[in-house]
Parts: structure tokens; C-alpha cells; sequence
């Protein structure tokens, strides 16, 4: 998912031989001038608290893949390329934006029963809850060929130009750009609980809480692999491998430019790591995100004050951050007397106050009594041709207190006086913070 060598250097045009060094050291300078005159091109957006069902994005956004698509609900996974970015829904649809050069959008709308997502450069895959894998996108290095042929997956991953599969016998499949050995498993590699992939290398979590790590070994992205333990989570960037310890502290290792292996000093309490290009990620238990490396195209900014995350993904140079806690659903009894629900449309008075009566309960069954679960209270015009309900006589209730919300301990109501407007037809439409609206139909005379 981390096409660095492309805007870097790949291992066949700079080698670090002392032959080639200087050639290098010259391109790494001019690397950082282009980026920072094209760090313009990033996400304006403002960090916020993320509400449930939320999805945030930030940094470069050339193609549209740092904004999350709007109207986004029900999001369980997220998962970030190098141009696009992924969603898995709850239903198990994909939702897909950004760059579609490659293709690497188009298959996703035409997949059901899909259960974890990734992505690539400029490609993804997905896999679906028979342990079958699909994938789609660019296949210029043969990173989508063997992906039909695999059975019993439990999770997968995606480099820049190989894709890894993990069987539910704790082997790992491999296939794609083999250039640095990237995709060839090591010998007898089992036990395996989570895997990563890079630009150029490979990284299995082990049971045990060791890491083995295969591929280019250019940038010492393999060497500090095999002296970790206690490991829980790893992930891996273009040219730098991040590890989270089950005490909440984060090991890095590899590349190191921009920095992006440097863990802030104290760093804990640390649920989850991200990798990208140039920059690093750790998701606290608290719901915030701690960034380092590169602050090109407001990677590190965006996530400043960011708040109520439980996922996060890192892309060539963008970021997502989701709360994928599931959005809360109320049960609604109804309107109470004497306004009628839906089914009925209630005939009134113009001018004339009346009492709008509701329960809300949770999904536990327990009734919910804060004014905050009412969003808005509004009420429209409509066109009395439009209403086909059957009308009610005229409401015999009026009430004789202040217009406003209030809730009723004693009967475990909501009340909205509701003052109404002249003579005509309306809606009146009440919005929970859950996103549910429920309404009601009025005739109101003179």
C-alpha cells in the first residue's frame, strides 16, 4: 500500500554501495525539495471528536483518496492506498474513492459478504467470509493473479506491488512483485497471527509475540525484527516496520529520513500503529492519534485534536481515522396521545399550542432521558395533497405550558410544546443523535 520507491528511489537506480552513495545523498536532497513544493496539495479539513460511524481523513489528497466520502455509515474496517482509500460496511459492501487509474475502484462496488480490506498502491483487495479472496486493480506485477486461487484466508495485506494472505492454519501465501524476495515466505514460517507489507518487505506476527520479517533489507527494515517480544500489532510503512508491545510502547525500525522511526519519547498507552511513506502513527487508548516523521502535506497537523478514534490507516502520504464504534439505534414507542404517528394525520387549530409526546429506549431496553438524544425539533410546510393518511378529528388536547423540550421522570416521556404556525399542512420531524427521524403529519385550520 506504500508505493515510496516510486517518489524515492528503488533498489535497481540507487543501491547504498559506496559507489553510490553521493548519487544517493543528491537524490534524498532533491527529494525533499519536491516535496515541499508540492505539500500544497493536501485535505482542508479541521480535526474533530468523531461521533460513532465517523470517518476523518487528512494529508495529500491529489486524487480525493485524504477526504472521507460523505454520508458514510455502518464503516467497520478502513484501509488506505497510495491515491485511494477503502471502506468495509457493515452489510459487507465496499465503498471505494480517489484515484481510479488502475482500476483500483471499480470491482469494489460489486462485492457482498466481504469481512476485512486492503489496499495497495494501485490495488486492493478484499476478503469475504467463505476465507475466499478478491482482488482488483493494477496487475503489473502479477498482484492480483494468484489471489482467486486461495481458500481458508483469515486476514490479508497489501504492499505496494505483492499482496500477502494469512491461512486460518497459520501459514501465509504470498504473490506479486518479487523483486527484493518480498514474496517469498520463509521456509517453515507458522504460528502466524497478523501480517504486513510494504514496499519491499514482508513482516508475520508470530504467536509468541515475536516478528519475522522477509524481503529488502536495504534500509535495515528486517534487521530489529527478530529481537522483539511481547509484540501484539505490527505494521509496515514503504521502508520503515513499526511493532506495538503488549504494554502499550511502540518499536520502530528501518528507514529513518523524515524521521519517521523516531517514537516520541514517553509514547504509551498505545492500542494501534499505522505506517505510510514518510510518517508513523500510534492510536491511544484514549481515542487520540500521536504522529511522526514528515510533517509533508499536514500529516502530523491533521491529527491535531482528533479525538473518539478507535481505527486509523496510513497511505503513501494520507491518513484515515474512523470510530467504528456501531452507531447506537433507539426504540421509538411512538408519539404518545393526543398527537397520532404517521399512519394518521392529526387535525388541529392554527395558533394553538400542543403537547408532542414520545419514549425513546435503547437497545437494552432502558428508557433514554437526555435532551441531548434529541437533535433537532423542526417542523416544514407541506402540500395537504400529499398527505393520503386518514385525518384524526380535530385535537381536544391543548397545553397550557411553555413551548420547549422537556422530559417527564414520572412517565418516562419527552414533551415539545408545540406552538404552531398558521393555517396549512406540515411536517413535523424529530431527529435523535443517532441519525433516526421520526414524524408526524398536521392539519392545522383556522
Amino acid at each position: 500500500m506504500l508505493n515510496y520507491s516510486r517518489y524515492f528511489f528503488s533498489e535497481t537506480s540507487c543501491e547504498f554501495s559506496s559507489r553510490s552513495l553521493s548519487r544517493c545523498r543528491h537524490f534524498l536532497l532533491m527529494l525533499g525539495a519536491v516535496i515541499a513544493l508540492t505539500c500544497g496539495v493536501i485535505t482542508n479539513v479541521v480535526a474533530e471528536a468523531l461521533s460513532p460511524g465517523m470517518i476523518f481523513g487528512w494529508g495529500r489528497n491529489v486524487a480525493g483518496e485524504g477526504i472521507a466520502l460523505p454520508g458514510l455509515t455502518d464503516v467497520t474496517a478502513i484501509s488506505a492506498g497510495e491515491t485511494h482509500s477503502l471502506v468495509l460496511k457493515k452489510d459487507g459492501t465496499v465503498k471505494a474513492w480517489g484515484s481510479n487509474a488502475f482500476g483500483q475502484l471499480t470491482d469494489s462496488e460489486k462485492l457482498t459478504d466481504v469481512i476485512a480490506i486492503a489496499a495497495g498502491a494501485n490495488h486492493s483487495l478484499a476478503l469475504k467470509k467463505d476465507g475466499t479472496v478478491k482482488a482488483w486493480g493494477s496487475n503489473a506485477f502479477g498482484q492480483l493473479t494468484d489471489s482467486e486461487k486461495l481458500i481458508d484466508v483469515i486476514a490479508i495485506a497489501a504492499g505496494t506491488n505483492h499482496s500477502l494472505a494469512l491461512k486460518k492454519d497459520g501459514t501465509v501465501k504470498a504473490w506479486g512483485n518479487d523483486f527484493s524476495k518480498q514474496s517469498t515466505v520463509p521456509d517453515g514460517l507458522a504460528d502466524v497471527v497478523a501480517i504486513a507489507a510494504g514496499a519491499n518487505h514482508s513482516l508475520a506476527l508470530k504467536k509468541d509475540g515475536t516478528v519475522k520479517a522477509w524481503g529488502s533489507d536495504t534500509f535495515g527494515q528486517l534487521t530489529d525484527s527478530e529481537k522483539l517480544t511481547d509484540v501484539i500489532a505490527i505494521a509496515a510503512g514503504t521502508n520503515h516496520s513499526l511493532a506495538l508491545k503488549k504494554d502499550g510502547t511502540v518499536e520502530a525500525w528501518g528507514f529513518n529520513f523524515s524521521g519517521q522511526r523516531n517514537v516520541p519519547d514517553g509514547l504509551a498507552d498505545v492500542k494501534a500503529i499505522a505506517a505510510g511513506a514518510t510518517h508513523s502513527l500510534a492510536l491511544k487508548t484514549n481515542g487520540t492519534i500521536i504522529v511522526w516523521g514528515s510533517e509533508s502535506f499536514g500529516l502530523r497537523a491533521g491529527a491535531d485534536g482528533l479525538t473518539g478514534v478507535t481505527a486509523i490507516t496510513a497511505g503513501l502520504f494520507h491518513n484515515l481515522a474512523a470510530n467504528l464504534t456501531p452507531t447506537p439505534t433507539y426504540i421509538l414507542s411512538g408519539f404518545q396521545p393526543p398527537v397520532n404517528n404517521p399512519d394518521v394525520v392529526n387535525a388541529g387549530k392554527a395558533g394553538r399550542t400542543y403537547p408532542v409526546k414520545w419514549q425513546l429506549k435503547d437497545a437494552a431496553g432502558n428508557f433514554v432521558t437526555s435532551l441531548a438524544a434529541i437533535k433537532s425539533i423542526t417542523f416544514k410546510p407541506a402540500q395537504c395533497a400529499d398527505f393520503t393518511s386518514v385525518q384524526t378529528e380535530v385535537l381536544a388536547t391543548e397545553t397550557s405550558g411553555n413551548s420547549g423540550l422537556s422530559y417527564d421522570d414520572i412517565s418516562n416521556q419527552y414533551r415539545f410544546n408545540w406552538a404552531t404556525p398558521s393555517a396549512g399542512c406540515y411536517v413535523l420531524s424529530l431527529s435523535f443523535d443517532t441519525g433516526q427521524v421520526q414524524k408526524a403529519y398536521f392539519y392545522l385550520r383556522n
